[in-house]
């Protein structure tokens, strides 16, 4: 759990105006720039001939968005005293790693979900009225009357959601106005969430608890992925789960790629076990066309590059905000929502 803790200054430790930062991957151009302004140096691979090597090698920090930071990179990052990412999910950084070596971590939990929501909700909607294929369809000359491109609607439907987290309540939020029947999966979560107030969810959201995986899976229309990737629901929905499933239903996922055994999703969908699919995470990332497989190539299967919480404005506060906590660390000041 995140917490906010003091952050001493170490004995001879460099201020942020003279550490080096190290930005693995591309943030928002304006906090490229503004970072220039609070580090010394702000490095990137390739710049003046730099492998990631080189810079992790010589980085006081990191600005993490969606670079893995494992073992292997962690070894080179000797110098190293703060990883601050950009989102909520920490699966791509080694923990335990940087506990070990003092490597304090931050990650920006919940400034995401209203955009990470509306992706939800846009992809729900455009899997169930076959947007993909209809639009392939008519751009490559066919004449597709409306009686023929009749699809399922959203209202009125059972739509599951797995997860509790700031992401699914966001979404289960925008379902209101569709009069949809709400189930949650969330053997986790206690049982007053949602339905109390508080300053974390302050409007209460009327929903059906399931207590078993194969119950929510039968009754619901749509399935939504909302909870963290760990040892536990790594695989959540394989084979198995997938034939408890109606034959029309629509899974969207815009949690953690690992969370659904992609090669069972491809298999059920040929199958026709399946009606669709909306996914903006994969189990391999960058996804490109050799990563997705079958995936990629299926009319009702939408596949997004990891974008859910990439709208301008949500980028650009939470890089600006990774920055902040970061020199505000190297200058040893307290900073919110430490993971370690």
């Amino acid at each position: 759990m995140s917490s906010f803790l003091p952050t001493p200054p170490a004995e001879g430790s460099t201020p942020a105006n003279l550490s080096t930062v190290y930005l693995p991957s591309p943030f928002h151009p304006k906090a490229e720039t503004y970072a220039e302004t609070r580090f010394a140096r702000v490095l990137r691979p390739g710049q003046d001939g730099l492998t990631a090597d080189d810079c992790l090698a010589q980085a006081d920090g990191i600005l993490l968005r969606i670079a893995n930071m494992g073992k292997t990179e962690l070894d080179k990052a000797t110098k190293c005293r703060i990883i601050c990412r950009n989102g909520t999910g920490t699966d791509m950084i080694d923990l335990a790693v940087c506990k070990e070596r003092g490597i304090a971590v931050t990650n920006r939990p919940g400034g995401n979900a209203k955009a990470v929501a509306e992706l939800t909700l846009t992809l729900t909607l455009s899997v169930l009225r076959r947007v993909k294929e209809l639009d392939y369809r008519i751009c490559s000359g066919e004449i597709v009357p409306s009686i023929r491109a009749l699809a399922p609607g959203l209202h009125g439907k059972t739509v599951g959601l797995i997860g509790m987290g700031d992401i699914a309540y966001e979404f289960a939020l925008l379902l209101q106005p569709f009069g949809i029947r709400l189930l949650v999966f969330s053997p986790s979560s206690p049982e007053s969430r949602w339905r109390i107030q508080d300053n974390r969810y302050p409007v209460t959201v009327q929903h059906e608890r399931v207590s078993t995986l194969e119950e929510f899976l039968r009754q619901s229309d749509v399935v939504s992925i909302h909870c963290p990737l760990t040892p536990g629901t790594r695989g959540l929905l394989g084979d198995k789960e997938m034939g408890w499933m109606k034959e029309d239903a629509v899974v969207i996922n815009t949690a953690r790629g690992g969370i659904i055994d992609e090669e069972a999703l491809a298999r059920a969908l040929k199958e026709g076990k399946l009606g669709g699919a909306g996914l903006d995470v994969f189990e391999i990332e960058p996804a490109h066309a050799g990563t997705l497989g079958e995936l990629g190539k299926m009319p009702n299967v939408i596949c997004l590059p990891h974008l859910g919480g990439s709208t301008d404005s949500v980028t650009l506060d939470g890089c600006v905000d990774a920055v902040n906590w970061l020199a505000d660390y190297l200058d040893g000041k307290s900073v919110p929502h430490r993971v370690v």
